[in-house]
């Protein structure tokens, strides 16, 4: 991760690169270990550009959440 530097010093945040949900999609096992369809399901309705860290809480939040009208 790179990292900004306050003008007055010191680091400020850390910044990640950003990638095209697209290009996240193609790498989907070996970046977050999902399946696309599991990726796919996690990211509906998405568009832009994100980090992989951005992505990986959508995708743990998306598996947390319950079944409707499961068993």
């Amino acid at each position: 991760m790179a990292r900004k530097v306050n003008p007055a010093g010191g680091v400020t945040e850390n910044t990640a690169p950003k990638f095209p949900i697209e290009k996240l999609r193609e790498e989907c096992i070996a970046l977050f270990g999902v399946s696309s369809a599991t990726f796919d399901g996690a990211t509906v309705g998405l568009s832009g550009e994100y980090t992989v860290e951005d992505i990986k809480t959508k995708i743990n939040d998306w598996l947390k959440k319950p079944i409707k009208g499961g068993m």
